[in-house]
């Protein structure tokens, strides 16, 4: 990672992986908008927007001068990431992040019969009872084939960007590159009067897997040359793991 500032992040990863929670952190320690690309997909009802409106969409969305945008969506990944500044790719166990979606889709029905808020990240546009929240079939099966199919179509686009693809494969990676990313934070610059925020993500204070959101300071505890590149060709451009 260069010493520039990153002020287009990506976040990439399985579902279940805890992009939404990185991503809300990450938002928090550097004071970037966070945009969720399942908010803006989804809409009532469990309707899709058609694909010339959702490219268009991300193509906005994309061309903004500073943003952490959350969510993979392979079919428009290229606009993103040719873009970015930094991707940032959660890779853990399939069968981890499988447990994790079940954990988190139990979590969202509790709270719906309690009649309270969820404490967990929530598409704006779904109910907890929309398929895509409630089938835990589908959830665990997306989860076990993201290697196999959602990376498999992003590999090339992840090996031929031009930023920097930071790979994590556990939590304590993920920690690390959080810390890094957060401390190459800037001031942003001046938002114009009258600027749509409709899209910016406004759940930040949500609780998740039971506790408050990590709130990483501004200056790392790990020195930022502890997150290296490699450029294997069977792999994203990963952050190599230390190991402990």
């Amino acid at each position: 990672m260069t010493p520039t500032a990153a002020c287009r992040i990506v976040v990439l990863g399985s579902p279940g992986s805890g992009k939404s929670t990185f991503s809300h952190a990450l938002a928090a320690s550097t004071g970037l908008p966070l945009i969720h690309l399942d908010d803006l997909y989804w809409r009532p009802g469990w309707r899709r927007p058609s694909t010339p409106e959702w490219e268009r969409t991300v193509e906005q969305l994309s061309a903004g001068p500073c943003w952490i945008i959350d969510g993979n969506f392979a079919a428009t990944i290229r606009q993103r990431v040719e873009r970015a500044d930094a991707v940032v790719l959660l890779d853990r166990h399939p069968w981890l992040c499988a447990a994790a979606l079940v954990r988190r889709s139990l979590r969202l029905r509790r709270d719906a019969l309690r009649g309270r808020q969820p404490r967990d990240y929530l598409p704006a546009g779904l109910a907890t009872d929309d398929p895509p929240v409630r089938s835990l079939t589908a959830l665990v099966r997306k989860a076990a084939g993201f290697r196999g199919r959602e990376l498999c179509w992003m590999r090339p686009v992840l090996v031929a960007a031009a930023a920097p693809v930071l790979r994590c494969r556990s939590r304590r990676s993920a920690e690390r590159v959080l810390r890094h990313l957060s401390a190459r934070s800037r001031p942003l610059p001046p938002t114009p009067a009258g600027t749509e925020s409709a899209l910016i993500c406004t759940c930040g204070q949500r609780r998740h897997d039971g506790g408050p959101l990590p709130a990483p300071p501004r200056q790392p505890s790990y020195e930022a040359r502890q997150v290296h590149e490699t450029h294997p060709a069977h792999e994203a451009r990963p952050v190599q793991e230390r190991s402990t």
